[in-house]
């Protein structure tokens, strides 16, 4: 553009909601291209909730995520193999209300990722026997560390889930391991690893940065791809069907996150979950008006 520097810049909207000949333009290099489309593209989501807060920082990341083309590659195994744990942790914690021993195990791994406040809640809720409001406070990612950490520890384990999970590993090897699981289910992290490649890093949720939001925090969130490709595990979907199905339940958790503050994630994890229960119980009414839909998610590997 004449008269401008933008070329070698960060690419970026121009003149957007002004008369420039028809509004905005993009600018800049093409590098950050996909990022910039998510950025735009967050202006036309309307929060369900008045006066609901849209992060600018974390929505164009969930939107960038949630449309990289990764599902062509990705195999029903490994659905599978991640839906299984997010099962096996909720399980975990369920256990973990009971023994004692196996607590201590499942804190000290939850300790990992979550924020020691919400480990110490987990815990508190665990002691009382409350399991159910113990897995509503951990996160789909903590989930899946968590029964990472507890399957790797016990390779002996008797558990039905957790001996599916080691199955499957040795039945694929190549394509059912954790390198595997982060390149296909992971997040693109052009601030924290300066990649777009899409990559599990397995950290805390950062915090605000002296109150404002920010990319690392952005960036920090892994939960939704894993609980997307847990609930297309549930509900038998095919991998290529996620194109699809996953840009659009994103653009309902955005819409529906009604947080007040920018480390208000609580809130973003029950619009998470909130998009999951109207999707299964869609499917639970499609499979009962549609007896084809239910004999195929009856038996939908045969």
């Amino acid at each position: 553009m004449q008269g401008t520097a933008h070329t070698w810049r960060n690419t970026e909207t121009y003149g957007s909601g002004w008369p420039s000949n028809a509004g905005g333009r993009l600018v800049g290099s093409l590098s950050t291209l996909p990022y910039a489309l998510a950025e735009a593209e967050q202006n036309f989501l309307i929060p369900s909730q008045t006066q609901a807060l849209i992060w600018g920082d974390l929505v164009p990341q969930m939107i960038l995520s949630a449309k990289i083309p990764r599902w062509w590659k990705v195999t029903p195994s490994q659905l599978h193999w991640v839906g299984l744990h997010l099962r096996y942790g909720r399980g975990l914690l369920a256990e973990a209300a009971f023994d004692p021993a196996l607590r201590g195990e499942v804190l000290e791994a939850l300790g990992q990722l979550a924020a020691p406040v919400r480990t110490k809640d987990v815990e508190q809720l665990l002691e009382l026997g409350d399991a159910q409001n113990a897995v509503e406070r951990v996160t789909p990612s903590e989930l899946f560390l968590l029964a990472r950490e507890v399957t790797t520890r016990h390779r002996d384990e008797t558990s039905p889930v957790g001996s599916e999970i080691q199955r499957l590993a040795q039945d694929s090897p190549q394509e059912v391991n954790y390198e595997a699981i982060s390149r296909a289910f992971g997040t693109p992290k052009p601030t924290l690893a300066n990649s777009y490649e899409p990559e599990l890093l397995n950290l805390r949720t950062f915090p605000t940065l002296m109150g404002y939001s920010s990319r690392i925090m952005a960036e920090s969130w892994e939960s939704n791809t894993l609980y997307w490709a847990a609930l297309a595990d549930e509900l038998a979907l095919a991998p290529a069907e996620l194109n699809v199905r996953i840009p659009q339940w994103t653009q309902q958790l955005v819409e529906h996150i009604f947080a007040s503050h920018l480390e208000d994630w609580p809130a973003v994890l029950k619009s998470l979950r909130l998009v999951g229960d109207d999707v299964r119980s869609k499917s639970r009414a499609a499979r009962a008006t549609d007896p084809k839909t239910a004999a195929f998610l009856d038996f939908p590997n045969r």
